[in-house]
């Protein structure tokens, strides 16, 4: 892994940046912190999609909009000192930017989304979908390292499979892997059990677990599961059911995306 690119919305959590910069340390990467794009700017986007803006209020001020900027510059920079970094800014940061400039990097490192001042989920799944990339997403607060024990949340899907690929600079350097598959929130596919073979052929230390959710749902499983291992990572195929599904049903990607107190690696 040599380039890594992020984003914060605001300075209030640099976590994204924080966890980006020790990534990018460890693996001797560069790393590119994109600026955020405005409140307005994402208005419009969303005004254009025929839906009805995140923002409530009125748009933000243009003083504003250059003082959330610069803080978010400002708190990029601090953490940023030391490696080999850059900003890029606003003239190539509209709302789907992170999505085909994330194209030329071996990860996106994001806060986790949501409801303001978190960033729009909409930056997120533009990330995800347009990026092919992998996406690291950051929960508040979360002032750790990652890639030491992982949970890799195994649903026998392609998408799961094709995280595996997307993930392995980071499960080559764990020291401990658990493969977990959870009753009711499997697709037609190899076990657990099968993926886990898979991974120790290159050498690594993983084991396999299926387990039942009881009332639990199929997300707080794999978060339950995660902390009780001291896991620092939940690796995750997202999305195999549809997004406008699980946005009117909920699903196991989207209680990840939205409340995981660990980083969850998502790829697409």
């Amino acid at each position: 892994m040599k380039s890594i690119l992020t984003m914060a919305w605001t300075s209030e959590d640099p976590s994204a940046f924080d966890l980006a910069a020790k990534i990018a340390h460890k693996f001797g990467a560069r790393l590119i912190a994109l600026e955020p794009p405005s409140y307005g700017v994402m208005s419009m986007a969303w005004a254009d999609a025929g839906m009805g803006a995140p923002i409530g209020g009125g748009l933000a001020e243009d003083a504003e909009e250059r003082q959330r900027v610069s803080a978010v510059k400002q708190a990029f920079d601090q953490r940023a000192a030391g490696l080999s970094a850059e900003w890029r800014s606003a003239d190539d940061s509209g709302p789907t930017a992170i999505g085909t400039i994330g194209r030329a990097y071996d990860m996106i490192v994001l806060p986790q989304p949501g409801a303001l001042p978190k960033m729009p989920e909409s930056v997120f799944e533009t990330a995800l979908f347009d990026s092919g990339r992998p996406v690291l997403v950051v929960p508040p607060g979360y002032g750790g390292m990652v890639g030491k024990r992982i949970l890799f949340a195994w649903n026998g899907s392609t998408e799961s499979a094709r995280a595996i690929s997307l993930a392995m600079p980071v499960l080559s350097g764990a020291e401990a892997i658990e493969v977990l598959s959870v009753e009711g929130a499997m697709v037609p596919g190899p076990t657990a059990m099968e993926i886990a073979e898979s991974l120790k052929s290159h050498g690594l230390n993983v084991t396999g677990q299926h387990v039942k959710p009881g009332a639990k749902t199929a997300g707080q499983t794999i978060v339950d599961r995660a902390q009780a291992l001291g896991a620092d990572l939940i690796v995750k195929g997202a999305y195999t059911q549809s997004r406008l599904r699980q946005m009117i049903f909920g699903g196991v990607t989207r209680d990840l995306i939205l409340s995981s107190p660990l980083p969850v690696l998502f790829s697409y």
